[in-house]
């Protein structure tokens, strides 16, 4: 009896010492700094939170707790976005992706996963219109924004949502869905994932996969190159000559994972006007468990990324809701304020805050659609 009680008291007491370091790191934002961030337009390019309205009845509209160690995103009392939480922690656009399952073609289903999720969606949407609003462009989005609502990109993680058709990738788009990250984790019949294991007898690519990209590059659709291979990722630069995207990763040359990108990869994403979103998950930013597990992670990729490419190619995407590992300091959407914080005192100045924050990526999104339209 005595042992449990003490495993109980531990339990309690670890839980309060976690919640006074969360509650000293909302509060330790300098007034400046708040400025600066609210000043900012905001965009987090990748969050999962749309399972949980789709299948667990998750309110959107509601203040929900958090966890901030170990795994999150498991289940809604584990959620790091709400709209509540948006709006504290100034995020104007957000991300609702799409992960269809299930996770390749083999087994029917994951084009009638995306089409309720994007119902689920809808009607959440409808319920908070004065609040929320999908954006269907940059311009749109800015539109949202300056209204006092927060704007939804949406999203499909993962190609075999379309079931092997055009069509469907077409309707998707007509729905709103505009990115797609053409694999996850399982490669597919025509693109190859960058999980071990999964390659594939042709080279990134299969011929229609190029159709894939070449028909979203025709609509103005963002291509996500997160999660695919590296001979994916060069398949695509081959065949495509928009702007690409990759909405949550890291440096390779910051930390050698294998979700990482190479400096190559980095660069040439930067050569065409893409963006590539800094994620927030402690385990691609530091495999080997070698740092403090806090905003300085996210900070060291952004600093490696500018050194190599320059500050233009860099936005956020932070896999929020995505059963990641995400430093408690910033543990929800909440505490955003946190990174710029943390980018202040290491000396980028206001214009380049503001452009990794969001401007990039609607700069981005702007050349994606000006070349579609070419």
């Amino acid at each position: 009896m005595k042992k449990r009680t003490s495993i109980k008291f531990s339990m309690v007491l670890c839980c309060l010492v976690f919640a006074g370091l969360a509650v000293h790191a909302a509060v330790g934002i300098p007034e400046d700094v708040k400025e600066l961030h609210e000043e900012a337009v905001v965009c987090d390019l990748h969050a999962d939170t749309q399972f949980m309205v789709t299948y667990m009845g998750y309110d959107m509209a509601k203040r929900h707790r958090s966890v901030d160690w170990g795994p999150a995103g498991v289940m809604p009392i584990f959620s790091d976005i709400d709209i509540p939480r948006l709006q504290e922690g100034g995020i104007d656009l957000f991300n609702m992706a799409i992960c269809p399952s299930p996770k390749t073609n083999k087994i029917p289903g994951a084009k009638a996963f995306v089409n309720r999720s994007l119902a689920a969606i809808e009607g959440m949407v409808s319920e908070n219109r004065d609040k929320v609003e999908v954006a269907l462009s940059p311009s749109h989005a800015r539109q949202i924004i300056k209204s006092g609502r927060i704007a939804i990109l949406l999203a499909v993680e993962g190609g075999q949502g379309i079931d092997n058709d055009l069509s469907v990738l077409e309707d998707f788009y007509e729905r709103g869905v505009r990115y797609m990250t053409l694999t996850h984790a399982k490669s597919l019949e025509w693109a190859e994932s960058a999980n071990p294991g999964e390659e594939t007898g042709f080279d990134g690519l299969s011929p229609f996969g190029k159709k894939v990209v070449r028909r979203m590059e025709d609509m103005g659709m963002m291509i996500d190159l997160a999660h695919v291979s590296e001979r994916t990722f060069w398949a695509t630069m081959d065949t495509v000559d928009c702007p690409v995207i990759v909405t949550h990763g890291g440096a390779r040359g910051a930390a050698d994972h294998y979700r990482n990108l190479t400096d190559e990869q980095i660069l040439a994403i930067a050569e065409r006007g893409g963006v590539i979103g800094a994620i927030f998950h402690a385990d691609y930013l530091d495999p080997m468990e070698e740092k403090p597990r806090n905003v300085s992670l996210v900070a060291d990729h952004i600093d490696y990324i500018k050194g190599l490419a320059g500050v233009d190619v860099i936005a956020l995407g932070s896999d929020y809701d995505g059963g990641v590992n995400i430093p408690p300091d910033l543990g929800h959407a909440g505490r955003l304020p946190a990174l710029t914080a943390e980018l202040v005192r290491r000396g980028y100045t206001e214009k380049e805050i503001k452009k990794i924050l969001g401007e990039n990526f609607l700069r981005a999104w702007q050349r994606i659609e000006e070349h579609a339209r070419q």
